[in-house]
């Protein structure tokens, strides 16, 4: 017998058309109120009768409070009541008769139904979620495969090669083979500049322990080389150890032996693993001499070899060579595995240089300079000492008081100056080339000349005189000189101040040759031509000037100036090499006949005569007994900074000769800048050029001349 769910109510309730308009049977409301095991649908009750506590389905958030839905009834067709089956009779008749139990509406909304053991239908849109979540997991694992594969056979295949040179590069190393850098030399053989093998302290600070050990390294590195390097400091080098860079130089200029004893120590601080912190570097060491008579000439190199002045640098590439190369292997610390050297390139040893500077002329003009420069008060000076026959270039020294020769540099070559009356012979040169004037020629030359707007004076008050041409030259009377540029023409003297060099650079192998100014016809004012003649508003250097009085004393022809006699690769002559734009060394260019060298060379002869007024040339001092001696002197102003006119106190002194006069050997040119001295140029450079001119002939065993020098009249009746 069943439990009757409606047992405790203490009746029946039927349903029909008439209770609520719808056709049940008891079967729903009994489906309703008991679970599909025929339990007891109260919660409070289990089938035993007993009360208990309700069950209650695990908290699934809010939708675990959300009551049980209702299903409304289906509408049905009007059939015969019938008895409602119970338990499962009920389920199976729902099934049989295609309708759902309906529950109470009485009791429904407070009934709470039992969840334990009921299926939990899953939303056709999740399981749409899942099966596309799958997919695209799959399709992500293919690619990946995918490119997996197509870079393993991008590394196996492809960059097979790629990968096996890099692989090879950790374990191999390329060292350098230093070429040693040519030698330089005077025109002797004397060394001025060579190279030994040298070593350098390096650091890489990153994998030093801490401060103290770079303070240990410190305090070592200076007690081994302070002899070496006394400038060298403890906080100087922790300075470098703490700058964060990557590689540092402590020390550089050091010999193999010291930088052996250097790593000894360094062993003792460091572990294996950490001997990189401290390396030695080859460092080849340029050996010259800073303040050495020649030291501007040759130049100088920096840390790495690379010549930066002089010669070292106008001659860089040829000095350098070419570095060599091999290749090793080495093990997991860097260091060089023996025996493993192959490929080998051979280094290419710089060219070895040959100078024509004697060094030890070189050394007496030096000195013989600096002399005048300080007995003088001149801010500087400087001496070309040129061979007539072939433009060698057998000393050039320049002196700065509180300066070494390097500091001072090359002044002869790269600075210019307004020459003054030695540039007169380029206006002699070209009336004697146009048989305009003969040593011997008179004019009557008054004490000033009206040029255009510009009147010019000598430097000596007189009213009209007779003078020879050989006197206006000797007397460097800027009236006469004048003159006789009135009759020789602009375009007659423009084209022989050409030939002289002037206006181009002189071909010197040095850096920074400055080629002056000559002024171009087209941007003449009306006083130009005024000043040209005598050596005012033209500008040269002391090569260039020297270059012009070799011209005159080689019979008329000027050599292209040169400082290098020969130039050697392992022992076998090669070509000097030609400058661009430049003529080569050694080139011959005609600036007058022969016969008007030597009438010009006769003529400057006069500058250095002694005598009465009539006889005395402005340059007495100069003379040199037993040689005759030709040359000019000069006086130019500068200009003044503030006003930019000529100042009438700053001069720049020159002179300009060669000796001997007779059989030329040496053309030599002087400059001194800004001396204590407003007189002529005689007074304060013709010492200079008797001082170099006697040494050079001495040291040169030149022979005196056979005769003495011709003595000219430079007046012609009464003494001016």
């Amino acid at each position: 017998m069943t439990d009757t769910p409606f047992a405790d109510r203490g009746a029946r309730r039927e349903h029909g058309p008439a209770a609520g308009g719808r056709a049940t049977d008891g079967a729903e409301e009994a489906f309703g109120r008991q679970d599909i095991r025929g339990r007891s649908a109260d919660p409070r009750r289990t089938t035993s009768g007993r009360a208990t506590e309700p069950r209650r389905a695990p908290s699934r958030g809010p939708a675990a409070e959300r009551t049980p839905r209702t299903v409304p009834p289906t509408p049905r067709a009007r059939t015969r009541p019938a008895v409602r089956p119970a338990g499962d009779d009920a389920r199976q008749g729902a099934r049989r008769t295609g309708s759902r139990p309906v529950a109470d509406p009485v009791r429904s909304s407070t009934r709470q139904h039992s969840v334990r053991g009921r299926r939990q239908r899953q939303d056709r849109g999740s399981r749409a979620n899942t099966r596309l979540r799958g997919r695209l997991a799959l399709w992500a694992l293919v690619a990946m495969m995918m490119v997996a594969g197509v870079r393993l056979v991008d590394i196996q295949v492809v960059q097979a090669s790629t990968f096996a040179a890099q692989a090879a590069s950790q374990s191999n190393r390329e060292v350098v083979l230093p070429a040693l850098r040519g030698s330089i030399t005077d025109r002797n053989g004397t060394p001025l500049a060579f190279t030994v093998q040298g070593r350098a302290v390096a650091a890489r600070p990153a994998l030093y322990a801490d401060d103290a050990q770079r303070r240990q390294v410190a305090e070592m590195l200076v007690a081994d080389l302070s002899a070496t390097l006394p400038g060298l400091t403890v906080d100087d080098i922790m300075t470098k150890l703490t700058s964060g860079r990557t590689f540092v130089y402590l020390a550089r200029g050091l010999m193999p032996a010291q930088a052996d004893a250097i790593v000894a120590e360094r062993n003792e601080i460091f572990d294996v693993d950490h001997r990189d912190a401290l390396v030695m570097d080859r460092m080849d060491i340029r050996q010259t001499t800073a303040d050495s008579p020649s030291a501007a000439i040759v130049g100088g190199t920096d840390y790495d070899g690379n010549g930066v002045s002089g010669i070292e640098a106008k001659f860089d590439s040829q000095l350098a060579g070419e570095n060599g190369k091999r290749t090793v292997d080495v093990d997991a610390h860097g260091q060089i595995i023996p025996n493993t050297a192959r490929d080998e390139t051979a280094a290419q040893d710089g060219t070895d240089l040959q100078l024509t500077v004697d060094s030890d002329l070189q050394y007496v003009v030096q000195q013989k300079v600096a002399q005048r420069v300080a007995e003088t008060g001149a801010k500087s000076g400087c001496a070309v000492v040129m061979t007539v026959k072939t433009g060698e270039i057998a000393a050039m020294a320049c002196a700065e008081p509180g300066k070494t020769t390097r500091e001072v540099g090359n002044k002869a070559v790269t600075d210019t100056f307004e020459p003054g009356s030695v540039n007169k012979v380029v206006t002699m040169a070209a009336a004697i080339e146009q048989g305009l004037i003969t040593p011997t020629t008179v004019m009557t030359v008054d004490g000033s000349i009206k040029i255009n707007d510009v009147t010019v004076k000598d430097a000596w008050s007189h009213g009209p005189i007779d003078m020879t041409a050989t006197g206006i030259l000797a007397k460097s009377s800027n009236v006469g000189t004048l003159m006789i540029a009135q009759e020789v023409g602009p375009d007659a003297f423009m084209a022989k101040a050409k030939l002289f060099g002037q206006g181009v650079r002189s071909g010197v192998q040095l850096p920074s040759d400055a080629k002056g100014v000559l002024p171009d016809p087209s941007t003449w004012s009306s006083s130009t031509f005024a000043n040209l003649p005598i050596g005012q508003g033209v500008s040269m250097n002391l090569v260039q000037l020297a270059g012009m009085y070799q011209a005159i004393a080689n019979d008329g022809v000027r050599i292209t100036p040169t400082l290098v006699r020969s130039m050697t690769e392992n022992g076998v002559a090669v070509p000097v090499p030609t400058q661009r734009g430049l003529a080569a060394p050694g080139t011959a260019v005609t600036v007058m006949s022969p016969e008007t060298a030597h009438t010009l060379r006769d003529m400057l002869r006069g500058t250095v005569q002694d005598g009465d007024t009539a006889h005395r040339g402005t340059a007495p001092a100069a003379a040199i007994t037993g040689y005759q001696v030709a040359g000019k002197t000069g006086t130019a102003q500068q200009v003044d900074p503030e006003t930019q006119d000529y100042s009438q106190t700053v001069v720049t002194t020159t002179f300009g000769g060669f000796v001997p006069a007779d059989d030329p050997v040496y053309s030599i040119a002087l400059m001194l800048d800004a001396p204590n001295s407003s007189g002529p140029g005689g007074s304060s450079a013709a010492p200079l050029f008797h001082e170099i001119a006697a040494y050079a002939m001495r040291q040169a065993d030149v022979p005196p001349s056979a005769t003495a020098a011709p003595v000219y009249d430079l007046y012609v009746g009464a003494a001016g």
